[in-house]
């Protein structure tokens, strides 16, 4: 039996009633295949994004070298479950690989980097929307400021600004 996009979200949706998101059981539930040893600490910061007024948003503020990208990928990696999959993560260029390296190698989320010339050569193939897809796609600060118009007009699932500080 094949699962349809129709009965994924149904099933997501009934599972998010049986167990609110801001639950340990819902979020290990989204980790079994996680390559990560997490601590505690990432795991609370993780409880409270998802126990935000109306899950709206959260700043995750914790000191350098904490692992404020992995208590990320655990809020992401949950979205995923839920099949919430359009997601957008803005960092500084120089840290585009990393996002995308912790999050294929130790969440195995399907994510990419889109820079003026991936942009270019998926658009030049003929797809018009190159933000949208099943990737969660990770960009430069830069890059989203010359595209956020287009940036705009999707509806994102979830948002991570990285180092929003700057």
């Amino acid at each position: 039996m094949q699962l349809t996009a129709y009965h994924a979200k149904y099933f997501a949706h009934e599972l998010t009633k049986r167990c609110p998101s801001d639950s340990t059981e819902k979020l290990a539930g989204a980790l079994v295949d996680a390559q990560v040893d997490l601590n505690p600490h990432q795991v609370e910061a993780a409880l409270f994004a998802f126990r935000s007024p109306l899950s709206r948003g959260a700043l995750l503020a914790d000191e350098v070298g904490l692992g404020k990208t992995i208590e990320a990928g655990l809020v992401l990696s949950q979205k995923w479950a839920e099949r919430k999959r359009r997601v957008l993560i803005i960092t500084p260029s120089n840290l585009r690989k990393q996002w995308l390296q912790e999050l294929q190698e130790k969440f195995f989320l399907s994510c990419r980097i889109l820079e003026n010339k991936s942009y270019n050569d998926i658009t030049r193939k003929g797809n018009i929307h190159p933000f949208e897809g099943e990737d969660i796609v990770i960009c430069s600060y830069q890059f989203a400021r010359i595209k956020a118009a287009e940036i705009s007009l999707i509806r994102w699932d979830l948002v991570v600004i990285d180092e929003a500080h700057r």
